[in-house]
């Protein structure tokens, strides 16, 4: 599978280019910029997800600006509707209870909060939260939970883990401590203004595909995060956590991202190609051939996503 990862390398470099261009041109609050092969290239834009005529990307970035302006009721309805559509997405529920606190509702932030910790790769800022929020309910015992968490996050990140992620665990780490250690009133929890803006978006979208490039996939995922909190659930940014976490073996990790992409986009050429490869290399062939047929379906007079798929199916079949 090694010379297909840089075929697949190189495809999904030339969509991150092409959605860079994208976000670039277009304002916040129309940016359409879903493809529909992803990291492969056209297909039209994206459905509407489950029939709800809900566009995430572009709520999420509504919801976010609502957020910037301290008009936290909109920024609840319009994150919300994001959730509905994409309930188990890191971002939109770590945004959502962003509004929620900001809505002065801390208790009801708690459950999206603990819904963004089951992504494996929660910005520690979101653990942060989770104890802030805690502390401010009283439950001095939940938020010491949390920084105990981090503390063990922070130890157990070794050479792999990256420079910039062991840092943004410190961070994280300290400021839970000092609102513990804190004799007074706890810290109020952050509330939206700190994400990132649509130009701080483009800009860390654009220096995950350099760390991928040059492959420094943990800082691509790091980089990935600030991308998401700005630009909102879109397939090709799943695709992309996909492919990374893929070359660091979080492959539990890299089915969830491409399912997720998937379910945005159910014809992502990118997702669905990079799913099959990523069975094969579980020894799934059979899981394997239904993406490729899923492929067929999509490209009836094939395509490279397809043929790539079929030859190492091939090759793993012999």
């Amino acid at each position: 599978m090694k010379r297909a990862g840089h075929f697949a390398l190189a495809r999904l470099l030339a969509a991150a280019a092409a959605l860079v261009a994208a976000l670039v041109v277009a304002p916040q609050h129309e940016a359409r910029a879903y493809s529909g092969g992803g990291a492969s290239g056209g297909g039209g834009s994206v459905p509407a997800p489950s029939g709800r005529g809900t566009d995430p990307a572009r709520a999420y970035q509504e919801g976010v600006a609502a957020l910037q302006a301290r008009d936290y009721r909109t920024a609840v309805s319009r994150l919300r509707s994001v959730v509905d559509v994409a309930p188990t997405n890191m971002g939109a529920n770590y945004a959502y209870a962003l509004a929620l606190i900001g809505n002065g509702d801390a208790r009801a932030a708690v459950r999206p909060l603990e819904r963004a910790l089951r992504s494996e790769d929660a910005p520690p800022d979101v653990r942060k939260q989770l104890g802030l929020v805690r502390l401010q309910l009283g439950d001095r015992d939940k938020a010491s939970e949390q920084l105990t968490a981090l503390a063990t996050a922070l130890a157990a990140c070794d050479a792999t883990c990256g420079d910039m992620k062991r840092a943004q665990i410190q961070n994280a780490h300290d400021a839970l401590k000092a609102a513990l250690d804190a004799p007074a009133t706890p810290a109020a929890p952050t509330t939206g203004w700190l994400l990132p803006g649509p130009q701080e978006g483009r800009d860390a979208y654009a220096a995950a595909v350099g760390f991928v490039n040059r492959e420094r996939y943990a800082d691509a995922l790091v980089a990935l995060d600030k991308a998401e909190a700005a630009i909102g659930p879109h397939p090709d940014l799943l695709n992309y956590r996909g492919f990374a976490s893929r070359k660091l073996g979080r492959f539990d990790a890299a089915i969830g991202y491409y399912t997720a992409a998937l379910a945005l986009n159910p014809d992502h050429r990118g997702a669905n190609e990079y799913l099959g490869e990523l069975y094969l290399q579980l020894g799934r062939v059979e899981d394997a051939r239904r993406q490729l047929a899923k492929l067929d379906a999509l490209c009836p007079y094939s395509c490279a996503e397809r043929e790539e798929l079929s030859r190492w199916i091939v090759v793993a079949s012999r």
